[in-house]
């Protein structure tokens, strides 16, 4: 996912990592065989974009379970100079990128908190009878966050800021501090003070997909280890990849 040449002192990072940009490796080519066949009966209509054939996707009736790959790197940006530009995809957007601070590696692992938790299962949706990667979306059939206005088509930052700190309480002060949007939306305590009403939500009600017990338990304690405002204390890929509970 990251990548670096110590030699330069340059590290990239991804910084856009979203579901589309992750593929799932397939364990052999049955996939391909039934995907050959139905193309061979029922031949695709393909439409021309700049000139080109284009041929829309299939969808695989078979269930996958190998290894996921990231892919597309092509809004992967540069660790150093310090990054302060609004990035990242609305729905996945860092904290720090979102308060306007500084923002570094630890974005990535925001992304993937949003998105991605390893499912061990064996009961409920037949999706999850292999052990898989799944995103929170196709988890719960719904994003996290949703600060858009669908009337007129905008993101709202205010909602954004509301609904994250629904689900991870308010920010530490020492970030506001430093955030050019401490005074107009939190009183000097770091109290939220603008509009709209912080939502009342939680990941123990967002995910209705696990039943109670201890898997769910330990699912949602992995998750906030990755779903925090601080990216000093937001858990790295390495220490998430040994993490007990993932």
């Amino acid at each position: 996912m990251l990548s670096g040449n110590a030699s330069w002192k340059i590290i990239d990072q991804e910084a856009d990592i979203s579901p589309q940009d992750i593929l799932t490796e397939a364990e052999d080519d049955i996939i391909f065989r039934s995907v050959e066949e139905r193309e061979s009966q029922e031949p695709s209509v393909p439409t021309i974009n700049d000139g080109a054939l284009v041929y829309s996707s299939r969808d695989t009736m078979e269930q996958v379970s190998g290894n996921p790959v990231l892919t597309d790197f092509g809004q992967m940006r540069l660790a150093e100079p310090i990054n302060k530009a609004w990035w990242m995809p609305d729905i996945y957007r860092a904290p720090e990128v979102l308060l306007g601070l500084p923002w570094g590696f630890p974005v990535d692992v925001w992304s993937v908190g949003v998105m991605v938790s390893e499912k061990k299962r064996t009961s409920d949706a037949e999706a999850f009878a292999h052990p898989d990667i799944q995103t929170l979306e196709l988890l719960e059939g719904k994003n996290l966050f949703d600060p858009i206005d669908h009337v007129h088509d905008q993101y709202v930052l205010p909602l954004a800021l509301a609904q994250y700190i629904g689900y991870l309480g308010l920010p530490p002060r020492e970030m506001l501090m430093q955030s050019p949007l401490f005074s107009t939306n939190f009183d000097e305590q770091g109290n939220w003070v603008s509009e709209p009403q912080i939502p009342k939500t939680s990941f123990e009600d967002f995910v209705t997909t696990i039943s109670p017990g201890k898997e769910k338990d330990l699912f949602l304690k992995f998750i906030r280890k990755i779903l925090i405002w601080d990216p000093e204390v937001r858990a790295t890929s390495n220490e998430l990849i040994e993490d007990e509970c993932g």
